[in-house]
Formats: C-alpha cells, structure tokens, sequence
C-alpha cells in the first residue's frame, strides 16, 4: 500500500510538471494547431501564450506584423491601427483599437514595439505600453497595463514558428464570457488568423 502510495504521488507530480513549465505557463488548450497557455498574475491581469507554425517565410512575417493599418483585418476585435509618425523601422508607437461590445466602451492600446533578428534568425519583437505617447482618445479607454513579446523562429521546414505572449488587465470588470473571449479567445483566434494570412500569401 505505501509503494502504492508513492507511485501515485509520482505520478500526480509529473503530471503538474508536464502541465506547467519553467515560466509559470500551463497550457489551457491545443486546438487546430494552435496551443494557448496561461499564467495568471497580480491584480486581476492575466498572461497569455500563444504558439502555432506557418509554412511562410520570415520576410513574410515581418511585412503583417510592420502593416499596422492591416490588423483589423485579422487581429481579433481590432476595428483601427496605425503607426505614429517620428519612429525607426524597429522602433515606433502604434496604435490598436478594440471593439467591444454594448454597452461596454472600446478600448485602445498605445504601445511601443522594439523588433530585433539575431544571428540565428529569430524575431524578437517586445511591445511597452506607452499610454502617455499620444494624446487621449475621449471615445475609448487607454490601456495602462499592457505587455507583448512576439517571439518568430525560422524551421528548417522553410516555415516559422510564431509564439505571441500577452500580459493586460483588459479583462477587469467584465462579465466571465465576456473576459474570457477578450483576454484568450482573442490572442488564439488572432495567431489562427495570422496563419492563415501567411499560409495564403505564400500561394
């Protein structure tokens, strides 16, 4: 019976393990390819991973992701973007909006994107919340918490893994269906959309 015991304890423990890695993430769904981790934070705010591969070119991805004026056309409740002028081509403001539904009011992220390729090929793409950067927008609520990484490696495939990590307190005060549609619905319907993208442009 204690051996018993044991191996039960074992067993219990890998499974934890296997189901939450070294950063705090545990994989909450895998559907179509695309894999969603969460990792809940402080004060209401949540982390969201989201990973999936596209058969596309790295230049490919880099000309969406820098399209900003595009990304109502695949980020998920996106109804305006642009980047603000005065930046650098891997550094600059853009700007999001986010369509909600009545009665609740938009909201908008101000944010600034740092991107980097190092020598093996990797996208490394960090974005700051900035709310401060442009003067506010009386029809929707700012972010003040906001942080994005969107991490793209090259396969020897010939295609990309994209791998996008999300931190807000978007989801604050809102209905459970409701949050849970924006904070991960949201971010796995975005990297699906994304891949489709890529995956038609590449013919």
């Amino acid at each position: 019976m204690k051996y018993s015991s044991t191996l039960l304890l074992v067993a219990i423990f890998c499974s934890c393990v296997r189901a939450q890695n070294s950063e705090g993430f545990t994989l909450e769904s895998e559907d179509d390819g695309v894999q969603v981790f969460l990792r809940e934070e402080l004060a209401g705010e949540l982390s969201v991973r989201v990973r999936t591969q596209a058969r596309a070119p790295m230049r490919r991805v880099r000309e969406v992701l820098d399209d900003a004026p595009r990304y109502p056309e695949w980020v998920h409740r996106c109804d305006d973007a642009y980047i603000v002028g005065g930046g650098q081509v891997n550094d600059y403001i853009f700007v999001s909006g986010i369509d909600m539904p009545f009665p609740f009011r938009d909201k908008e992220v101000v944010a600034r994107v740092r991107q980097s390729t190092d020598g093996r090929g990797v996208l490394t793409r960090t974005i700051t919340v900035a709310p401060s950067a442009i003067p506010p927008n009386r029809s929707r609520d700012r972010q003040e918490v906001y942080a994005g990484e969107w991490i793209v490696r090259p396969l020897a495939s010939g295609g990309v893994e994209l791998q996008c990590t999300v931190r807000t307190d978007a989801g604050t005060g809102l209905p459970s269906w409701l949050r849970k549609e924006v904070m991960t619905g949201g971010p796995a319907r975005t990297i699906a959309n994304l891949r489709r993208r890529l995956e038609a442009s590449a013919g």
